[in-house]
């Protein structure tokens, strides 16, 4: 039987940030108790739920879900989520949110497996159920894990995005922190203006990289390129989440001597010149008097914009073999310049080693040439393609059975844990499921609760065909 809506609704009401999950790993816990299941956690929060098989079999299937959640909001949503289970909401199609991320990535895998444990009547092999943390940030609780309480070698991960697409490789990821203290000046001047760009759709930094999304940090610093020469910042918030693309931005500069009515009649007409790419792209540009009497100098000014501008953000280099595959992205993810202490984080993702490397280079050297401290903050492994594989054929064939369409075998360039997993177990044979997920990493997700059901009805028959 179906549970898993029922199991998202209760784990929705548990806060789960990136690096937060004591709540959800005791509501796992309690789950196992519950059912009488063998469990053990670790200090990173990890929960494996072991089941044994009712029919027999020898053989070990390993079920994957990561218990956090990307946690972006619509700036005017007052909601904190340490402390707050998420708004839920629902109509006849689908599940959502109220202004904040749903958390269906990748709450509905952790859902869908919790359904399989309590389901008495489900004919199953031996069960090891791996609830991961951190994915969305370090991948620190895939590294922690103990593969000595492991016995599969095949591993089934309920984190993809497309119902029917089976995912048998990924991209890796490197996260990138550049700093530096920048040089300001006194100024008496008090015509400041705060510019405000939003309304941009963002998205999953690896999987809607290719799909011409504007960062909403780059456009901002588009238009502050053409008055370099007249304006001086004084601040900057942008972004959000390093695997979300960048959906709002703001700025505090001084224009010196330009006309503000003509600078912001600017603004407003750069803005619309990308509603074609962006319907929904919007601005601001407000007086601003409570900015305090300091300024970045004019060359620092200069430097920050010839960076933002310089860096090449979104797919760097596509696949030879399929040219809509992307390799290797960039994406320019956060920005903070407060007090003179400037930070920009930058996710790199390749599934090329020597791409990564080559592009990594090539950052630092760009953020060398403009005076900031490169440091790496986090890496993920990639896996590939297993070729012969023993589970893609059933996954294939059940789909098949059951639907009488064919699902697809996908590359794809999100980071995924199975690169953790595929280092520490190289054998390892791994196909990643799930239902239709749209718009993850922002506000607008959503997941169909169709496609939940479909997905569901193939995951059970896999398991007893395993």
């Amino acid at each position: 039987m179906n549970n898993t809506i029922k199991y998202f609704k209760e784990i929705s009401k548990i806060p789960r940030p990136s690096g937060k999950e004591e709540k959800i790993k005791d509501y796992l816990v309690n789950f196992a108790k519950k059912n009488n299941l063998e469990y053990f956690t670790d200090n990173t929060h990890n929960v494996v739920i072991k089941k044994k098989s009712n029919k027999g079999s020898d053989k070990t299937l390993i079920l994957q879900a990561h218990t956090d959640m990307v946690c972006e909001k619509f700036s005017k949503v007052q909601f904190d989520f340490d402390k707050q289970g998420i708004n839920l909401l629902e109509n006849e199609e689908f599940l959502y949110a109220n202004g904040t991320t749903l958390g269906a990535d990748d709450g509905i895998g952790v859902s869908m497996i919790l359904s399989v444990l309590s389901d008495q009547n489900l004919q199953i092999p031996n069960l090891e159920a791996v609830f991961t943390t951190q994915e969305e940030t370090t991948m620190a609780g895939a590294l922690a894990l103990d593969f000595n309480h492991l016995k599969g070698e095949h591993l089934i991960s309920l984190d993809g995005t497309d119902e029917g697409k089976i995912e048998v490789s990924s991209a890796g990821m490197v996260t990138i922190k550049l700093s530096k203290n920048c040089q300001e000046e006194i100024t008496s001047n008090k015509t400041a203006y705060t510019l405000s760009l939003f309304g941009l759709q963002g998205g999953h930094s690896g999987a809607e990289i290719h799909r011409n999304r504007l960062n909403a940090i780059k456009l901002l610093f588009e238009f502050l390129n053409k008055y370099k020469e007249d304006i001086n910042i004084v601040s900057i918030t942008g972004g959000g989440k390093a695997n979300a693309i960048a959906r709002e931005c703001s700025c505090v500069v001084l224009i010196n001597k330009l006309n503000a009515v003509a600078f912001e009649k600017s603004f407003k007409e750069f803005c619309d010149s990308y509603k074609y790419l962006e319907s929904e792209i919007d601005c601001k540009i407000l007086p601003n008097t409570r900015f305090g009497n300091k300024m970045l100098t004019q060359e620092e000014t200069k430097n920050i914009i010839s960076f933002v501008c310089s860096h090449k953000d979104g797919v760097l280099i596509y696949s030879e073999k399929d040219k809509n595959f992307p390799t290797t992205s960039n994406n320019f993810a956060n920005i903070c310049l407060s007090e003179s202490k400037l930070e920009i984080i930058i996710s790199l993702r390749s599934s090329v080693k020597t791409q990564e490397k080559e592009e990594t280079e090539k950052l630092f050297n760009l953020a060398t040439s403009h005076n900031l401290n490169n440091e790496i903050l986090s890496t993920a492994p990639f896996f590939e393609r297993k070729e012969n594989s023993y589970l893609q054929k059933i996954c294939l064939d059940n789909y098949k059975k059951l639907f009488n369409e064919e699902a697809i075998l996908e590359d794809v360039h999100a980071g995924l844990e199975g690169g953790v997993f595929a280092a520490k177990r190289p054998n390892i044979d791994i196909c990643v499921l799930a239902p239709n997920l749209y718009n993850i990493h922002t506000p607008t997700e959503r997941v169909s609760k169709k496609s939940i059901e479909k997905t569901y009805t193939w995951l059970e028959s896999i398991i007893q065909s395993f």
